[in-house]
């Protein structure tokens, strides 16, 4: 029979990698629970995946374009925003489902045995599923409206990617800063609702002074890639440099956040 060793030292990345594949069916498991949960009862289920973006564009549509009439660079308002909600949706979403799922499966965290990470993982795929399905919806108008017909449409697909990839590394961290300070809990809903007014979901970064567009874009990565999705739906433009440096600094910043969380996983259960 062989020995099992029980260790409080820190996984290595490829045992813990190890471990991953070896319950990487309870990702399925959890993510299929959370959206049962999320969508049992309802009368229209998906159908809020839509409902609420169409809502949220009558209004600003109502408020903004029609009162204060902002400059959307030619791109008719409704598309604008909810081209820009797609990805402020999945960066919310993701952001807010891990930072506090470690401390909302605390039981199952004690109980049970596996790579923690997978709960962060399986908080996210609903969210992912549901902003994707609302891209393809998206899409779909566009080509029905006229409004995109080129190649250049496929690269939302890249956006999509890269704001996903930044918000699940920006998740990690905030799921073990959580377990400590608990403050947190109040403070990061109140980031994400005043992000908004910081991020060009409803306006372009056209009203942005030119003296600070670089400094607007460094602090605010989502600025590039919500241009970048524009730009390539409606200005049949690639991706550009900036936005492939994003990217691999994203990849970066992911690998940083899972070998940080693998450091501290044998640490979650005493900090809850």
């Amino acid at each position: 029979m062989a020995t099992k060793i029980i260790s409080n030292n820190p996984y290595s990345l490829f045992d813990y990698w190890q471990k991953l594949v070896t319950h990487s069916f309870l990702i399925k498991v959890l993510a299929k629970r959370e959206l049962k949960v999320k969508y049992s009862r309802t009368l229209i289920g998906l159908g809020w995946v839509v409902l609420q973006p169409i809502i949220v564009v009558v209004i600003y549509t109502l408020f903004f374009n029609n009162l204060i009439k902002l400059d959307t660079e030619n791109i008719p308002y409704p598309l604008f925003v909810i081209s820009g909600l797609v990805l402020w949706y999945l960066f919310t979403g993701i952001v807010s489902k891990c930072s506090y799922a470690l401390v909302e499966s605390g039981d199952l965290i004690q109980k049970v045995s596996f790579p923690r990470i997978i709960i962060l993982i399986a908080k996210s795929i609903p969210v992912i599923i549901e902003c994707f399905v609302l891209l393809i919806l998206v899409l779909i108008v566009l080509v029905f409206t006229n409004h995109t017909s080129n190649a250049y449409a496929i690269t939302a697909f890249f956006y999509f990617l890269q704001v996903t990839i930044l918000s699940f590394s920006i998740g990690i961290i905030c799921s073990i800063v959580v377990l400590k300070y608990r403050d947190l809990i109040h403070a990061i809903p109140f980031a994400i609702n005043f992000g908004i007014w910081l991020t060009p979901v409803f306006y372009s970064t056209v009203i942005v002074p030119d003296n600070y567009k670089n400094l607007y874009r460094f602090a605010n990565p989502l600025a590039i890639a919500m241009e970048g999705l524009r730009a390539g739906l409606f200005q049949s433009k690639g991706i550009s440099g900036g936005s492939w440096v994003l990217f691999l600094i994203t990849l970066i910043c992911l690998f940083i956040a899972f070998f940080i969380f693998t450091k501290f996983e044998k640490r979650i259960t005493e900090k809850l």
